[in-house]
């Protein structure tokens, strides 16, 4: 029982040396770096990249690249896909809004937490972004 009253103390101290906090941003954060994030799925080879960039003036500019490759016993295949996309955003009460091209702003769920570094990391609807370095 000292154990794992032990591991829980523990574990409460590593929690509370990472922050987690909802609604915390601020529009000099969004600006200090881009914003990325890969993902990788391991069944099907493919891999997906983003980087943001806010910019002073409230627009924003996102690209990603998608890539993927398989093999079998009817040969090989590769693909690739890049995109683009532009909009414009805000935050107001430490809440991020985006809208793609002119249209609307709406809410993004955000969470702002830091790594095992100290760096900022936002996750926004579920996706990670971390600052690009």
């Amino acid at each position: 029982m000292k154990k794992l009253l032990a591991a829980g103390a523990v574990l409460s101290l590593v929690l509370l040396a990472v922050p987690v906090r909802a609604g915390d941003l601020s529009p000099q954060l969004m600006m200090s770096s881009a914003w990325c994030t890969f993902s990788y799925n391991q069944t099907t080879g493919y891999s997906h990249t983003s980087r943001l960039v806010f910019y002073r003036n409230g627009t924003y500019a996102r690209s990603s690249r998608g890539e993927g490759y398989s093999s079998g016993s009817g040969g090989s295949m590769t693909s690739q896909s890049d995109g683009q996309l532009a909009g414009q955003w805000r935050v107001l009460g430490g809440e991020l809004y985006l809208s793609e091209g002119s249209g609307q702003l709406e809410a993004v769920r955000t969470v702002l937490k830091r790594n095992n570094n100290g760096y900022y990391v936002i996750v926004a609807d579920g996706v990670e972004y971390t600052q690009c370095r």
